[in-house]
């Protein structure tokens, strides 16, 4: 071989070489990936919760949250259920949040999680079913992380704008780099489609953004407005009834001054009136409107009512002329006794973790009758009866409380009676015209939970009267003339309260998952899907981006043209022309090769 062909054939193995590593090289650097993202955690606020032992429930699923790893916790334990859209929103974009939740406990042990978007929407309402709260904790545990992750998804868009920018924010490096690399032949080829690609992500993200945050529709404000008043969470107890029998004793006696028959001397004193035990059977309950249709102040101020009658019995009363008396012999007679009470008002209750404080205002009539005793024709020779008649008609006024010890409950109530009329008692000409008088009650209650909407309970009660009569006569017909009296009852009680929460059903300690959207909340959930169909076009767009990379084939010809010179080099040129379809991107080193041909020339 001669030794210009041989120079020849070295330069074209060198060169080939050469062309293969720079291609390999240049092959790696372009098509190398880019290291994953870490994927960032959602944010999202944990409002108030209220109802029984809320703190304790809201500490748990506070902490589960944050130990799921997949959220950005933020504590707005400020922000109470029941609030209106716009605050939720507020307090949303507030801590650059993407989801509000906030729960409701009831006093069977039962929760439910409101989650609301960052337009103030709610999105979903999780109710987990305890029944007790050991089961409930343990439902928590087991269940709340699973329920809250679709609702939360939904908050988040389904997948977030972010997620979308990272394949072209990933890609734009590789574009801007081939750029650079391919500069002196075509500056603008490569560069127009890696700024196109860009600006197509991010322009397709900034709706995506848009979208979520607006809920897809821009009315969505208007809508959220609408959102609240349509489906809202059930409040604390909307009815509560209690049912039971009491047993009870009544003492009705004068204070001094006492006299009737005038003409008698000294003046024959007043029986007092006392019976040991009767019965009665009572019915109560407190009614809450505005639970049934949220959990805001208004669920808390309802209508409270009472009604009690007694069986009616028959007893023989016999009495005693007291020491001192003219009487020298005993009244005995033969007496039906006929009980009744009702009340009915307003009451508001401030419930304080599972414990209940109540402040009512009521009206009331109370009755006890004596039939049997009355003689209109007794005159002066005595009393027109053996006691007055009485009907008390009364506004109460009162504090009560209910405290709560896991399944234990005790509670208390006190009350003043600011007696309106007491026919009978003040009847002209019979009794005691111009008396006046007021009462009190109080009693004190324990119960047990022994279903979570059942509490058998037992209590006892004191109502007491006071009367000022008037010790001297008003009229000259007056018969009798007394100081006061007063009128004591004292009782005690059995029964059972049943509490009516009309929440959704699910199996003991399982969970039950109630979506109630509104018109607008379908569109809502549809479109934060939408801005997947955007995040593939940037892909496809950034297609075209690398095939650019591989047209250098043809800035492989300029080194046929440098070669003609010599018929023998065709071999030589062919089998240097294969290096570069991989990646041909040395034009310039072909200005060496012609060199080092005119230096062996």
């Amino acid at each position: 071989m001669p030794p210009r062909t041989a120079a020849r054939s070295a330069l074209g193995i060198c060169l080939t070489g050469i062309a293969l590593a720079g291609s390999v090289g240049v092959s790696r650097e372009v098509y190398a990936k880019p290291p994953a993202a870490k994927a960032a955690k959602q944010p999202i606020g944990v409002g108030g919760f209220s109802g029984p032992q809320a703190p304790k429930v809201r500490g748990k699923v506070l902490k589960l949250l944050r130990d799921s790893g997949s959220y950005e916790v933020t504590d707005v334990e400020d922000l109470k259920p029941g609030a209106s859209a716009a605050t939720y929103q507020q307090m949303a974009q507030g801590i650059g949040a993407e989801a509000i939740i906030v729960g409701t406990i009831s006093s069977s042990a039962n929760l439910t999680l409101g989650v609301y978007g960052a337009n103030g929407a709610r999105i979903e309402a999780i109710q987990v079913k305890g029944g007790t709260f050991p089961k409930l904790f343990k439902a928590i545990d087991n269940e709340v992380e699973i329920a809250i992750a679709d609702p939360l998804e939904r908050a988040h868009g389904g997948k977030s704008a972010a997620a979308a920018a990272a394949p072209a924010a990933a890609a734009a490096p590789a574009a801007a780099k081939a750029a650079d690399d391919d500069e002196e032949e075509e500056p603008g080829a490569k560069a127009a489609p890696a700024a196109a690609a860009t600006k197509a992500a991010s322009s397709d993200d900034e709706e995506g953004l848009d979208e979520a945050a607006s809920g897809g529709d821009e009315s969505s404000a208007s809508d959220t407005a609408s959102a609240s008043p349509t489906e809202p969470e059930k409040g604390l107890r909307p009815l509560e009834l209690s049912l039971g029998l009491r047993g009870y004793n009544r003492n009705f006696k004068y204070t001094e001054p006492t006299w009737w028959d005038t003409n008698a001397n000294p003046p024959r004193t007043l029986y007092p009136y006392s019976l040991a035990l009767a019965p009665t059977i009572w019915l109560a309950g407190r009614f809450y409107p505005g639970a049934l249709f949220g959990n805001g102040p208004l669920s808390h101020v309802g209508i409270m009512f009472r009604y009690e009658l007694g069986f009616a019995t028959t007893a023989t009363y016999q009495s005693t002329p007291p020491p001192g008396s003219a009487a020298n012999t005993s009244l005995q007679t033969d007496l039906k006794t006929k009980a009744s009470e009702y009340q009915i008002g307003l009451r508001g209750r401030l419930p304080i973790g599972p414990h209940e404080i109540g402040i009512f205002g009521l009206y009331g009539n109370h009755s006890f009758v004596l039939a049997g005793d009355e003689d209109p024709n007794k005159g002066a020779s005595a009393p027109y009866a053996v006691v007055p008649d009485v009907h008390y008609h009364y506004l109460r006024f009162g504090l009560d409380a209910r405290f709560m010890f896991s399944k234990v409950m005790i509670g208390a109530h006190v009350a003043p009676r600011f007696l309106t009329a007491m026919p009978e008692i003040d009847k002209r000409g019979v009794w005691f015209p111009g008396a006046t008088g007021s009462g009190l009650d109080l009693g004190a209650t324990a119960g047990f939970q022994l279903l979570p909407w059942l509490m058998p309970s037992v209590g006892v009660d004191m109502v007491r009267y006071g009367f000022d009569f008037n010790n001297t006569p008003v009229t000259p017909t007056q018969t009798v003339v007394a100081g006061g009296a007063t009128d004591t009852y004292l009782s005690g009680w059995i029964g059972a309260t049943a509490t009516f929460d009309f929440g959704g059903g699910a199996t003991d300690g399982g969970v039950a998952v109630e979506a109630r959207p509104s018109e607008s909340e379908p569109e809502e959930a549809k479109e934060p899907e939408e801005p997947e169909e955007p995040k593939v076009k940037p892909k496809a767009a950034a297609k075209p981006k690398a095939e650019p990379k591989a047209e250098p084939k043809p800035k492989a010809e300029p080194k046929p043209k440098a070669k003609p010179k010599v018929e023998e080099e065709e071999e030589e040129e062919e089998e240097a022309a294969p290096p570069p379809k991989p990646k041909a991107k040395k034009p310039v080193e072909t200005e060496p090769e012609e060199e080092e041909e005119d230096a062996i020339e």
